[in-house]
């Protein structure tokens, strides 16, 4: 069996395209360029690049049959490498990670690391039994002088696959990022999709216990591999493999559950938000990702029986320039959570910090602003986080000359739960120059979006194998912890919304931000099978029940001066919003955390915690419940049945 290529393996199916309706240049923006502002340079902040993580670049045999040889090919780099078993004790273990054993001091750049106590039967740190061959993971704990001072640089983990050769240990073929299932889901229970990555061009297979081999069609460093043949509701052993030459590597075997039939069945599942780097030094900063939580909530789902994670955004801390230290933040977020995602897919919105970004500076350095990357298929925030994640491909078409929708906008279905992820952090400018230059605030949402997720939640209503619908995206429809100044309420400027060029003139593309907010909360709340809507952005976590009875504010009628502006402190209720509907903001994975706010919709909220934690959800043919759990696995707070205020039981 075959690689197949995604465009062709997603069978859910397309909607037609969701065209805006004006004419476009290729570039939907004007470019500063040719308004006298200089673009700034790619800089990488962190002190090695992706190369320097792959053993094909850094790590070779010992001469002295000790062990391996790593040199990062940088002088002026010092500090320790630590190593030990990846997969640690393989044949007991459902959640492999790797277990550090020894270490080593890095002098100028180069450090021996030592193999030999690993495959002596008397040794005590032979865990895993290792005979012939080995998966070492290590991690680089770097510093670097400056002005005559040490600085420290941060933690960088890798892997590396070896064989014992005669009297030396050798570096082979590696798989550095381990496999990532992905696409589980009741829309097609017969296939999923993996991926890994190795450090050089390769051959790559996943192979399944009763169901074959499947190979990749071509060489190459990354792999996309579908798996087919397979029964619903099951339990299957595979592991990754990868082939260059005489050289093979391959993980122990893992296993994945496929999901039941459509309709059918129950789900546990799970959603965390805002994983970026905290403050703390070590793990809590690794690469732009607090891996330190992310590892913890990771842990948690995976005991808790989740069936897959939902995230909310802000995996990382990006807003960068640089291409590479974008895929590297982005690429260890999947690391922390790999133990995980070897058996639970994970689907994520995309968050205002995965920002990759053109920056501009105006002639006399007097400032710089920043724009989404371009060009945009290839380059922008939206291109290479689909590259790095395994999401659907069946959202809306994006208009002509703009980045594309594929993997940040999308739907699926597992068991009774029908799944909507949106995306209101699409083709972001600074707010403060998008009316020059083109470009979305955060939060904002353009007309062919909004058509395709009404049209979703039509069909959901109409679907009798779709019991409950949960939508999410990042910025929070009703902020209240951190963000009331902007997301999608802006303070309560409705003059907020995305502009572009039409015609050689730049003008708005859609109404204003809180219009747009509550258009697509009239749809929401007209739904009988919404149980929830979920944002992330604030650092906390908040469960509100918006009904008609709510202060949202309403443009024609909170705008008393005409100026686009609500800011006179009486907001009016909306009475389209048919049914109670929870809005639940969980913020908690990690990021920095931010404490409650006051906001016109205050009244609604029914409970916060700024702890880190995340949302577990169980669904059947009877309710959907929820509780929250913190990094430590306390129980915060909990719903029964969140369709009970939708049928006006009453709130929790």
């Amino acid at each position: 069996m075959t690689q197949t290529p995604r465009a062709l393996s997603i069978l859910i199916a397309v909607l037609p395209a969701l065209q805006l309706s004006f004419s476009q240049s290729p570039l939907p923006i004007k470019d500063p360029s040719t308004a006298g502002y200089k673009m700034r340079p790619e800089v990488r902040q962190f002190a090695i690049g992706i190369d320097q993580l792959k053993p094909s670049y850094t790590v070779s045999a010992d001469p002295s049959g000790s062990g391996l040889l790593l040199d990062l090919r940088d002088t002026s780099l010092y500090g320790r490498v630590y190593s030990g078993q990846a997969y640690f004790d393989e044949t007991l273990t459902d959640y492999p990670e790797t277990r550090f054993r020894q270490n080593a001091e890095i002098v100028k750049g180069r450090a021996t690391i030592s193999l030999r106590s690993y495959f002596n039967p008397s040794a005590r740190s032979n865990a895993n039994k290792w005979t012939d061959r080995g998966v070492l993971g290590y991690r680089l704990d770097l510093l670097r002088n400056r002005d005559g001072k040490p600085v420290h640089l941060g933690l960088f983990d890798s892997r590396v696959h070896f064989q014992r050769k005669e009297d030396r240990f050798v570096p082979t073929v590696s798989i550095i990022q381990p496999p990532m299932a992905g696409l589980i889901c009741s829309d097609h229970p017969d296939w999923i999709l993996f991926s890994f990555s190795t450090d050089r061009p390769a051959k790559g297979a996943i192979e399944v216990k009763g169901a074959g081999k499947f190979n990749a069609e071509i060489s190459a460093e990354r792999f996309e591999i579908r798996v087919d043949r397979l029964k619903p509701s099951r339990t299957y052993e595979y592991r990754a493999i990868a082939v260059d030459g005489p050289d093979t590597a391959f993980t122990p075997w893992l296993k994945f559950n496929t999901a039941p039939p459509k309709g059918e069945g129950s789900v546990v599942f799970a959603y965390a938000g805002d994983g970026r780097a905290s403050s703390g030094g070590g793990e809590y900063e690794y690469i732009g990702v607090n891996r330190k939580t992310g590892e913890q909530i990771a842990a948690l789902v995976h005991r808790k029986g989740g069936s897959f994670l939902l995230f909310g955004g802000d995996l990382i801390s990006g807003h960068v320039n640089s291409t590479e230290e974008f895929a590297m933040e982005l690429m260890t977020f999947r690391e922390s959570y790999a133990p995980m995602l070897h058996s639970i897919p994970l689907y994520s919105a995309i968050g205002n910090h995965e920002a990759l970004l053109n920056t501009f500076l105006d002639s006399s350095s007097r400032g710089s602003f920043a724009m989404d990357k371009w060009p945009y298929a290839t380059e922008s925030a939206e291109a290479l986080f689909a590259q790095a994640m395994l999401n659907p491909q069946n959202g809306p078409r994006a208009p002509s000359g703009f980045p594309p929708y594929d993997e940040t906008v999308y739907a699926f279905h597992y068991g009774p739960v029908k799944l909507i992820v949106m995306n209101n952090n699409y083709w972001f400018t600074y707010h403060n120059r998008i009316r020059t230059f083109g470009g979305s605030p955060e939060g904002y949402f353009l007309p062919g979006q909004i058509e395709w997720i009404r049209e979703e939640v039509r069909k959901a209503e109409t679907d009798p194998k779709v019991r409950y619908v949960v939508l999410l995206c990042q910025e929070p429809f009703f902020p209240a912890g951190g963000h009331v100044k902007d997301a999608m309420w802006a303070g309560g400027d409705n003059n907020t919304r995305a502009y572009g060029l039409v015609d050689g003139d730049i003008r708005p593309l859609g109404k204003g931000l809180i219009e747009v907010r509550n258009e697509l909360w009239e749809i929401f709340s007209s739904s009988r099978k919404v149980a929830a809507v979920l944002g992330s952005d604030e650092h906390n976590f908040q469960r509100m029940l918006i009904s008609q009875k709510t202060p949202v504010g309403l443009p024609a009628k909170d705008d008393r001066n005409g100026n686009g502006i609500l800011d006179d402190g009486v907001f009016s209720p909306n009475p389209a919003f048919k049914y109670p509907t929870w809005f639940l903001i969980s913020g908690g994975a990690g990021a920095p955390y931010y404490t409650q706010e006051e906001a016109p919709w205050s009244g609604s909220s029914r409970f916060f915690t700024p702890q880190e934690h995340f949302i577990l959800f169980r669904a059947d043919a009877k309710k959907i419940g929820m509780e929250v759990i913190s990094r430590t696995g306390q129980r915060l707070d909990a719903v029964d049945d969140l369709m009970k205020a939708k049928r006006g039981e009453g709130a929790e």
